[in-house]
């Protein structure tokens, strides 16, 4: 298309915007931005991932492994999309173990993985999910999905969400994590090229529970029905 590449970042942009940062991979981790993640460090390469990120930037990058390879694999082949985070609380155990809880910043794709040990590191690109077409589209989608997640939220006994006000990429993130999608169906929502995309998969979720429900409800006990209505 004549002109299209005007519009399209260069080669230079794209590595401004690169940054270097280490890897965890996990199985069954999808790590969205704005949602917290608490893990607890036991292996002496991830130890010294830890402590580097400590004493540095506090950046982590989190990718789910992408086969069945296991995590003591050198390296386990991750998907290309994660999510970074940065280390907010960390507590050192006596036996060199820590925990830490990461606080989820950005979304990235792995351009090229760096050498590196005793732990992986990679040149990452920051990917942004594309916004809604206007504010009333916004806030439309989150009124419904809301409205959708709280009807359903004590019947189907899900955490609740944080009591403030959630920016729409947190909030599709908070859901998402509580609407028990196995791994390859969040990594999918993770990878979501848009926050309408997002929010139409997550609000199909919640109204597919309701049609389930509605379903159910005449072969439950009337004691259990009472306290759903």
């Amino acid at each position: 298309m004549p002109g299209v590449d005007r519009f399209l970042p260069g080669r230079g942009d794209r590595k401004r915007r690169m940054k270097r940062i280490p890897i965890f991979p996990l199985p069954g981790v999808v790590f969205f931005p704005g949602t917290l993640l608490p893990l607890h460090i036991f292996e002496p390469r991830y130890r010294a991932l830890v402590e580097d990120a400590i004493s540095g930037d506090r950046v982590i990058g989190m990718a789910m492994l992408a086969g069945n390879e296991p995590t003591t694999a050198p390296r386990p082949a991750v998907r290309p999309v994660g999510g970074a985070g940065i280390i907010v609380e960390h507590e050192r155990l006596d036996d060199g173990r820590i925990n830490i809880v990461l606080e989820g910043t950005y979304r990235f794709r792995i351009v090229r993985e760096t050498p590196s040990a005793p732990y992986r590191t990679a040149e990452v690109e920051p990917v942004a999910l594309m916004p809604f077409s206007n504010g009333r589209e916004e806030r439309a989608a989150i009124g419904r999905t809301l409205s959708h997640f709280q009807s359903l939220r004590e019947e189907m006994d899900l955490a609740p969400l944080p009591e403030d006000a959630l920016a729409a990429e947190r909030l599709s993130g908070e859901l998402a994590i509580r609407l028990r999608y196995p791994p390859d169906e969040l990594q999918q929502l993770l990878e979501a090229p848009s926050l309408t995309d997002r929010f139409r998969e997550i609000e199909n979720r919640l109204s597919e529970w309701h049609e389930t429900s509605d379903f159910l409800r005449p072969f439950r006990p009337k004691e259990i029905n009472s306290l759903i209505n």
